[in-house]
């Protein structure tokens, strides 16, 4: 096969005029040949965009699956979205630039697409301090000028809530392109995602399937609506963070489960059953959660 599986996949623009693909491969806690794999399979799925972090330690692993493709003329570089992060033992500028140079290095590519701060909280500060903010600030200066050096296209946060973009937009030059923070039906923080859509900053949805617990995938309503549109409930889950304009980022290593993640434009859902899947919330956190760091 000379060209991998071309499937159509939205566009979402930020605000400085590039575009991220809507539907994204989360590696996260996927290394070694189960993440070289997987992430073989997405591309060959159609997948165009794929999330890294400097702490998920599989960037060795991206970079060998991508360089498969890349020999068997499959897949450019251009043609891909890579996006990493900084993690909170790199926060600061110095510590930033070195982080970002040695994301680059491992997955062999010479720019990331996306370069986000992972967390607003620095590793050996207390969560209650001030510092947060203070250290934030020079991380997000260390991205700019990342930036105008071309190493990365874009730049953005994760984990922030409305405190630390407020800061973070009061001290710095320029504005992130996207925040990237826990959303699923049972976890969806209304004020936090207007508040991004009000400053023009993309929402991006992480543990987009709640990390397959109970909540989810036993949900009556949810079940309802698969077996209405002959659907998983993941792809209901999926379609609705879609459908809500998120970005998102099923995470997978099975074959079946990364085709059926990005295979959700056959169906839709109609206005009351997006309501519905709203009214689920109970602000429900898998991960960690960020109201933790105070300034």
């Amino acid at each position: 096969m000379d060209k991998v599986q071309s499937t159509v996949i939205l566009l979402v623009e930020f605000h400085t005029g590039n575009k991220i693909p809507q539907i994204g491969l989360g590696t996260y806690q996927m290394r070694g040949p189960d993440c070289t794999h997987a992430v073989k399979v997405a591309i060959e799925q159609g997948y165009r965009h794929i999330d890294t972090a400097s702490i998920y330690q599989n960037e060795a692993d991206i970079a060998k699956a991508l360089k498969e493709l890349y020999a068997l003329k499959k897949i450019t570089r251009e043609e891909l979205f890579i996006t990493s992060k900084i993690g909170p033992s790199e926060q600061g500028y110095d510590k930033a630039i070195t982080a970002c140079n040695s994301i680059l290095k491992k997955l062999e590519t010479p720019y990331l697409d996306l370069l986000v701060i992972h967390w607003p909280g620095v590793s050996g500060v207390a969560p209650s301090s001030a510092k947060n903010a203070e250290v934030r600030v020079e991380t997000w200066r260390a991205l700019e000028d990342l930036k105008k050096e071309g190493k990365v296209k874009d730049i953005g946060v994760s984990n922030f809530l409305i405190h630390h973009l407020e800061h973070l937009l009061k001290h710095s030059e320029t504005k992130p392109v996207l925040n990237q923070f826990e959303i699923h039906p049972f976890c969806f923080n209304k004020e936090l995602i207007e508040y991004c859509a009000k400053n023009n900053i993309i929402v991006e949805a992480y543990s987009s399937l709640a990390r397959n617990e109970d909540i989810l995938t036993k949900n009556k309503y949810l079940e309802d609506l698969a077996k209405k549109y002959k659907k998983t409930i993941a792809q209901v889950a999926l379609k609705w963070g879609l459908q809500n304009n998120f970005v998102i980022l099923p995470k997978s290593k099975t074959e079946r489960f990364i085709s059926d993640n990005i295979h959700l434009f056959d169906f839709e859902l109609n206005e009351d059953e997006v309501k519905k899947i709203t009214a689920l919330n109970q602000d429900y956190h898998t991960c960690w959660d960020p109201s933790t760091i105070k300034h």
